[in-house]
């Protein structure tokens, strides 16, 4: 077997390969131009045989900061990793794991901190996965938290009846109450099959990210994810006296309806216009046969707490780490947090006493 950086005449197999071998739509090829404009070096690793048969394909993404670079896979939703060819031994699963670990050793580590790596959530036998034993003898640890299970993501099985299977038998009285307030204030939901409503869709979207302390997405990068995935990505647009409150993009892969990007005003948490338009989103995915809807990427408790209304079933994210140089990695752990303070002054001045408590209580409990 042999490994090496696909190219763009090796698109088609890739994503080929990707949608018979259980990869994520995170895994699609079409990730290179999304990644390179933000300036991220897009590596995609396969492995094949003399017959150019693929066995297996690993995408990583290296980001350079102020200081350091670094290596994940994969920068974007909650699947990441190895996608591995169905039906290989378990030698053969040893030798393309080994092989990526080596080659990126050889060839990408030189100036970079850390080599951070999530498992395929379609690996859905984790403790027993090929993978683990592996990374451990070659340096990897987990870092995801075994406490709270965070961060995580929720995956709901879909059955086709969903007034049956989902709405009456699997939600509860409050999530069904909330859903039909928000019918009974006016709001309604539709499908942006045109995208006539996309400037509203991208000017709520960057307020929502601002408001959760996060970057906005560049126009550019927001319309090229619209235009590279069209064809497997809907927009569904929540109304409210005749005026957009909110948004949200589905994207579709692999039997899999993947929650993606959510904009919404403050005005539509107080009228559960999150809860009409994950209640809309998934009732289509139900009834166009997708057999599963992914939540997207959990970092908090309260978000858990409210997209564990729908009765997914919880993964945590098993991730694992390298550190490949300690004089790199302390940039890593240092600047980041010191941007953070420097953009969220007006919470820490608020809250530094319940900070402070806590760092004092993880030290005490360590």
């Amino acid at each position: 077997m042999q490994i090496h950086e696909a190219n763009l005449k090796d698109k088609k197999r890739w994503n080929s390969f990707i949608k018979t071998h259980n990869g994520s739509i995170f895994h699609y090829f079409e990730w290179k131009d999304i990644y390179e404009l933000k300036n991220w070096k897009y590596i995609p690793l396969l492995i094949e045989n003399d017959k150019s048969h693929i066995f297996g394909v690993l995408p990583i993404v290296k980001i350079g900061y102020l200081g350091y670079s670094k290596l994940i896979s994969l920068p974007e939703g909650a699947s990441g990793g190895f996608v591995l060819k169905k039906g290989i031994t378990k030698d053969e699963q040893s030798q393309v794991v080994e092989m990526f670990l080596n080659y990126i050793g050889e060839n990408y580590s030189k100036d970079c901190s850390t080599f951070s790596l999530r498992q395929n959530l379609e690996n859905t036998d984790k403790s027993e996965s090929i993978e683990n034993g592996i990374l451990d003898k070659n340096g990897f640890t987990p870092i995801y938290d075994e406490i709270t299970d965070l961060p995580c993501t929720h995956i709901l099985n879909l059955k086709k009846d969903f007034e049956n299977n989902i709405w009456n038998d699997l939600w509860k009285k409050d999530i069904r109450n909330h859903i039909r307030k928000a019918k009974k204030n006016g709001v309604s939901v539709i499908e942006d099959k045109t995208l006539q409503y996309k400037d509203d869709y991208y000017k709520m979207l960057s307020e929502t990210y601002k408001r959760l302390g996060s970057e906005p997405l560049s126009l550019e990068e927001f319309n090229k994810r619209l235009i590279l995935f069209n064809k497997n990505s809907k927009v569904f647009v929540a109304f409210f006296k005749n005026k957009p409150i909110g948004f949200m993009l589905c994207n579709y892969a692999n039997s899999t309806c993947y929650a993606s990007k959510m904009g919404y005003y403050d005005l539509a948490r107080r009228n559960h216009v999150n809860n009409l338009l994950m209640y809309q989103t998934i009732k289509y995915a139900c009834e166009n046969d997708y057999k599963f809807f992914e939540f997207g990427l959990t970092f908090a408790p309260s978000s858990e707490a409210w997209k564990n209304q729908f009765m997914g079933i919880k993964e945590p994210l098993r991730i694992y780490e390298k550190r490949y140089s300690i004089i790199r990695y302390i940039p890593e752990m240092v600047i980041p947090r010191v941007m953070w303070m420097s953009k969220n002054k007006k919470y820490l001045f608020k809250n530094w006493y319940k900070i402070l408590n806590k760092k004092f209580k993880n030290h005490r409990d360590n």
